[in-house]
């Protein structure tokens, strides 16, 4: 994810938790988690991003187990790109 990170990590933010993802952090590194619980099934996410340069990266330590990880990509790409 490039850009400017301030402005990519606010949009970012502003969109998860629209989602029920939550991110705790700042300009250099920090975490997200959230999601829900439906019907039995665990649609959590968690992980973390650091920012290098101009570029946002991202890593999932933990998915729900009916989304593939094309899903959980497609998913974050949305939060960036609305």
């Amino acid at each position: 994810m490039g850009g400017n990170p301030s402005e990519k990590l606010a949009s970012i933010k502003t969109a998860a938790a629209k989602n029920l993802v939550y991110f705790q952090g700042d300009l250099k590194n920090g975490t997200f988690s959230g999601g829900v619980s439906l019907s039995g099934f665990d649609m959590t996410i968690k992980g973390g991003y650091r920012v290098e340069g101009e570029k946002i990266v991202v890593t999932v330590s933990k998915k729900p187990s009916t989304m593939s990880w094309e899903q959980v990509e497609a998913r974050l790409r949305g939060f960036v790109e609305g």
